[in-house]
């Protein structure tokens, strides 16, 4: 078991890394429900730190199944090939690794469809055809929408 201690203590690390990384997935899942737009950023740059954070994980992991004999295993096969006593201990925490990186994919994947929402939404209130996008002057007359004023003009 001396041998894959170090293997154990990096796969702790991807689920600690999950179990920080799952509640900012959730948080920008709620902001962009909200339309908290400033929110999603922030955690968007957190996720970033994160990504870099996984990358490290990624290359220890790595070298350590290199170390093993095991590259390029994926965790089924490295469970059938160590010894009991170690495939006691590893199974759980691949399990859990597992339910966490799913779990993580549902999130992002809810908060990337809300996202893409939101983004459509201000394209159409943006687009020519949209409704109640008329435009009045400063008499409350409807302007003609034939020649509207973009909102760039440089006499506003």
């Amino acid at each position: 078991m001396g041998e894959f201690s170090n293997f154990i203590k990096i796969i702790e690390e991807f689920i600690d890394f999950f179990d920080n990384l799952i509640p900012i997935e959730q948080e920008k899942l709620e902001a962009a429900i909200k339309n908290r737009v400033s929110f999603v950023e922030e955690c968007m740059h957190k996720e970033q730190a994160a990504v870099l954070r996984l990358r490290g994980l990624e290359q220890k992991r790595e070298k350590e199944q290199e170390k093993l004999g095991m590259k390029d295993y994926t965790f089924r096969q490295i469970l059938e090939k160590v010894p009991e006593d170690v495939s006691s201990v590893l199974k759980p925490l691949f399990d859990k690794m597992s339910e966490q990186v799913t779990q993580f994919q549902s999130i992002s994947d809810n908060a990337k469809d809300m996202i893409e929402v939101n983004l459509h939404v201000i394209q159409s209130s943006l687009s020519e055809k949209a409704p109640g996008k008329e435009t009045y002057s400063s008499s409350g007359k409807k302007n003609d929408n034939e020649n509207p004023n973009h909102f760039t003009s440089r006499s506003v």
